[in-house]
């Protein structure tokens, strides 16, 4: 969700008629959010809590918005401040709300708070077809007679230029040499089932190269894949790279043989990791719980969640094929279907 934050502020950025801001969090000793690509950065709050409300408002009347768009929800609220925040400027400044919903919201968050901040919102989107049915019963009463607005995602990286030449440096860049590149790209956190992805490779055939890094509320996972990694079979197999920036996270994947996304729960339409490894060209291996087996024009794999047989035969059979990206949408029409919301709530702007 960061990264299709910043990603959105930057393509609106670009816009001569548009003006962005990102208000966040700065947590611990980390530095100060710089401005980049035209966005401008509002003074961070130290943590999502509501003690933080009114330095949070005041850095957004600051500004002076038409509009406050706020993305849900992120593993990066440590607090209800997201909640407090969007209604009060709803109610208290008149500035209009656009809540985005990246995916089902967790039930064990407070209800009333939950309520509040889809009540106050005028738009709603998703970014997923189906967030609707993957809801609690209690929240889908909630949105209950609320339009949720489809946009598709664009892709989080970038396309990356593959040729012999970055190939053959990839793959002296992990020690490869015979073997095939398998490749992983997202958060590791036991729901992305980055532990199956030792059952599905083969450390005699494939070089296996993880690249994400350690997550905040699943250290302990991340522990454990790198000590598999490090075990006697898949010693110098397998690399776990960490966080690593975004041209460099394109170009493993455009030069990868596949990238396996195993995910424990399946994903649909909208999964950026997927979205990112189609963009480049590579066969995907994921999973799903609507759509099974390889799908040509998207060139990849649907698998039964957990059914790593499934997932290892169809590695075989299409480990290095490759298809040039379709029907994925740009951040360019992406920009386009906001702007149309943002006009509808600010009529007497221009966008």
């Amino acid at each position: 969700m960061g990264d299709y934050t910043a990603l959105l502020a930057r393509a609106l950025a670009a816009r001569s008629d548009v003006r962005v801001a990102i208000l966040t969090a700065r947590h611990g000793n980390a530095d100060q959010p710089r401005p980049a690509d035209g966005v401008d950065v509002l003074e961070p709050i130290t943590r999502w809590s509501v003690r933080q409300l009114h330095r949070a408002l005041a850095a957004v009347r600051a500004w002076m918005p038409d509009v406050l768009h706020i993305q849900y929800p992120g593993r990066g609220y440590d607090g209800p401040l997201v909640f407090l925040m969007g209604t009060a400027a709803r109610w208290l400044h008149g500035i209009p709300l656009v809540l985005t919903l990246h995916e089902a919201v967790p039930l064990d968050l407070q209800v009333p708070t939950v309520a509040a901040l889809y009540g106050s919102a005028s738009e709603l989107i998703v970014v997923r077809p189906n967030l609707r049915g993957l809801m609690h019963p209690m929240l889908r009463w909630m949105l209950a007679g609320r339009r949720l607005r489809f946009m598709p995602t664009a892709p989080t990286l970038p396309r990356a230029t593959r040729s012999p030449e970055r190939v053959r440096a990839v793959r002296e860049r992990f020690r490869a040499g015979g073997r095939a590149l398998v490749a992983y790209f997202g958060y590791l956190h036991p729901s992305r089932g980055v532990h199956q992805l030792f059952r599905i490779a083969d450390p005699s055939a494939h070089c296996l190269v993880i690249v994400g890094g350690r997550f905040r509320d699943a250290a302990g996972y991340f522990d454990e894949v790198t000590a598999r990694a490090g075990e006697t079979d898949w010693r110098g197999a397998c690399v776990v790279t960490g966080f690593l920036p975004e041209a460099d996270a394109a170009e493993i994947l455009a030069c990868a043989d596949a990238v396996v996304l195993p995910y424990e729960r399946g994903t649909e339409t909208g999964n950026s990791s997927v979205k990112a490894s189609r963009h480049q060209g590579t066969f995907v291996l994921t999973t799903s719980r609507s759509v099974r087996g390889y799908v040509p024009r998207e060139n990849v794999y649907y698998a039964a969640p957990g059914d790593v047989a499934e997932m290892r035969q169809a590695l075989v059979a299409h480990l290095g094929t490759r298809c040039e990206p379709a029907d994925i949408p740009t951040w360019e029409e992406v920009v386009a279907e906001h702007l149309r919301v943002y006009a509808g709530l600010c009529p007497s702007r221009s966008t």
